[in-house]
């Protein structure tokens, strides 16, 4: 939104190329973040069915704990996925800081907040999600690579923000 009440406008004209590179990347965020999110509400449920399997044989409860394990992965999967997407704006949302209408100043700032709120959603559904996991490779990767774009995110936040702050 930010974006578009800067591009086209006369005052912020001469930002329309950078303007007309900008405002894909982040509409295209936008879109893909979405649906991942429409995706982390069913994520569960292949863990939440592993539950309800049986347990009454040694060949039971080992392919109840491989389901089990495969559902907590699903879970993890699409909160890592959004993760990632997060990680993917940073740059382009530093750059739109420098040019956005300063008039939307307070729009871009909510909608940073919003970006950093819905990564460290997904952030907590993984490390929670993580505490099932018996796969201590897969763990261990996935824990670090969250970590690491978690110090991302609160890095590029504070350095939007002081962009923000910087210009009047």
């Amino acid at each position: 939104m930010a974006g578009q009440m800067t591009y086209g406008k006369k005052q912020w004209e001469k930002y329309d190329v950078q303007m007309r590179k900008i405002i894909p990347v982040m509409h295209n965020a936008m879109k893909e973040l979405v649906t991942i999110i429409d995706a982390d509400t069913t994520a569960f449920s292949d863990y939440m069915a592993a539950l309800r399997l049986p347990k009454n044989t040694p060949e039971e409860v080992s392919m109840k704990q491989t389901a089990m394990e495969a559902g907590l992965k699903k879970a993890i999967d699409v909160p890592m996925s959004l993760a990632r997407n997060v990680n993917k704006v940073w740059e382009t949302a530093k750059e739109l800081a420098s040019l956005v209408n300063i008039g939307a100043k307070s729009d871009f700032q909510v909608g940073i907040k919003c970006l950093q709120t819905g990564f460290m959603g997904a952030y907590w559904n993984v490390t929670i999600n993580m505490e099932g996991i018996k796969d201590e490779v897969y763990r261990k990767r996935m824990l670090e690579e969250v970590e690491q774009y978690r110090r991302i995110a609160e890095i590029e936040c504070q350095e939007i923000f002081k962009i923000l702050q910087q210009r009047q």
